[in-house]
């Protein structure tokens, strides 16, 4: 009589054209064998099909998808790309320059072998590393979703280039990272909040930033949602002010940017302007600065969101949140017993509010005025199109400028560049600022809702202190590296 469980009376395995691409998503991100089974079960159903270990093991070794000890990498293998990675990132410790070894590079190799490495041909900056001393500080928050927080960065002001992130505490996740040129225009950073709750479906329940205009557009557009989607809450403000230094989470991750992604990208920006290739006060070489330089920075910014969502930071034993890849917080709290705190939001309330606070044809939107972005266009064509990397990045610039140069006595680009704003002084309100004023509501009260002690949880019980985890978000930046 046949067997219905499949060979030895065994539950058969899922269909290789079903699981592969999931596997090989794993492996890429550096899932360890027991977590890809853990998680592969979340692909399949699991009263048809089961993936053991061993089957795994077996199938990993058929599709050539190897582990650090299959690829075998020695410190001379290894040494041509550490070096391309320490050309971009030049202070990477040993723990970000492995996942970048893995995400960009596709080599899997223990952190032992790229310290040894590090420690043969670079141990000054072994040593320069172990130097640093570490700052602890708390955080507190209910669970996923619970809060969002938001905050600028214009360290890059010199340039015309200004960042802005929005994280999820809880598990670490960056929800957007963002380079533009500005981050001082609410309606700005209230579209790329609306897209990521259209990405998602949801929103958390507050959301907190620092002071200042550039929120109020988050601030008004989250309380209505909140409103539209719970009139009980109607003539409360839904976001919380955070001053003095108090938004503790996306300062630190700016310290952990500035440390790891930032140095060997500013070294090419400090290049030009110290060379005299682009000036920031000439409107046509800053329009052309935006047009080549902002689409290759977010790609690279995207790149280093990516793999800090998929990286598993090192283990702590001063943090009682859950240990693991932000992702997999965020996506499945409930494998962390935790919880998710999100509200869904239907489309519908989503435009109504996006057309009060973010206008999807507002210029603040375009990276460039249209007219000038359709004649780059033109002349990038005529360039060959060239992909913009770290070593041609100014060539393109100085050839795209010489196009418009030519072309600058053209009525219509005079026009354009007589319209373009000159760069502020100090004290005067930067290029894309925009005065937008708070709804007159009562502030968010701390200890309403899931925030306080006298905390309600989503599902209408009361879990007193049980549902609140401790914070300690140490510098990460790589302690022995």
């Amino acid at each position: 009589m046949p067997n219905a469980l499949g060979k030895n009376g065994r539950v058969p395995a899922p269909p290789d054209e079903l699981i592969r691409p999931f596997i090989e998503e794993f492996v890429a991100k550096g899932y360890h064998n027991s977590e890809i089974v853990s998680h592969l079960r979340k692909h399949y159903d699991t009263d048809m099909y089961n993936v053991s270990i061993d089957l795994l093991k077996k199938r990993r070794s058929q599709w050539k998808l190897k582990s650090a000890r299959g690829q075998a990498h020695t410190i001379a293998s290894i040494g041509p790309a550490i070096e391309r990675v320490r050309a971009r990132f030049p202070q990477q410790g040993s723990h970000d320059m492995r996942q970048t070894l893995l995400h960009e590079e596709k080599i899997t190799v223990p952190r032992a072998l790229i310290l040894s490495y590090m420690n043969l041909h670079h141990p000054e900056e072994v040593l320069a590393r172990k130097s640093r001393r570490l700052k602890r500080s708390i955080y507190w928050t209910a669970g996923v979703n619970d809060i969002w927080v938001f905050d600028q960065h214009d360290k890059w002001r010199r340039f015309q280039l200004f960042l802005h992130v929005a994280i999820e505490p809880f598990s670490g996740r960056i929800l957007w990272l963002k380079i533009w040129w500005t981050n001082r225009n609410p309606r700005l950073i209230f579209g790329w909040y609306c897209n990521t709750v259209q990405a998602l479906s949801v929103m958390p329940l507050v959301t907190q930033s620092d002071p200042g205009s550039e929120n109020n557009g988050i601030a008004n557009g989250h309380t209505l949602l909140r409103h539209l989607q719970d009139p009980a809450l109607a003539r409360t403000l839904q976001h919380k002010f955070k001053g003095q230094h108090r938004n503790i989470k996306p300062e630190i991750f700016w310290s952990q940017l500035r440390r790891r992604w930032t140095p060997g990208f500013q070294d090419i920006l400090d290049y030009g302007v110290s060379e005299g290739i682009y000036n920031p006060d000439d409107a046509l070489e800053r329009l052309v600065f935006h047009y080549i330089f902002i689409p290759w920075l977010q790609n690279e910014l995207d790149l280093f969101a990516e793999k800090f969502n998929n990286v598993k930071p090192r283990h702590n034993l001063h943090k009682a949140l859950p240990h693991g890849r932000p992702n997999d917080i965020f996506y499945h709290p409930e494998d962390f017993d935790s919880r998710d705190f999100s509200v869904k939001v239907d489309q519908s309330s989503l435009d109504e509010v996006r057309q009060t606070y973010a206008v999807p044809d507002h210029p603040v939107f375009l990276l460039v005025p249209r007219e000038f972005f359709d004649q780059a266009s033109i002349f990038m064509v005529e360039l060959g199109a060239p992909p913009v990397t770290r070593d041609n990045v100014w060539n393109i610039y100085a050839d795209l400028l010489m196009c418009f140069r030519l072309i600058e006595e053209n009525a219509q680009i005079r026009e354009l560049l007589a319209a373009q704003p000159s760069l502020p002084c100090d004290g005067d309100k930067l290029i894309g600022s925009e005065d937008l004023p708070v709804i007159d509501f009562p502030p968010f009260v701390e200890g309403s809702g899931p925030h306080g002690e006298n905390n309600s949880n989503a599902d209408g019980s009361d879990d007193a202190e049980s549902d609140f985890y401790e914070f300690d978000w140490t510098d990460e930046s790589d302690k022995s590296s």
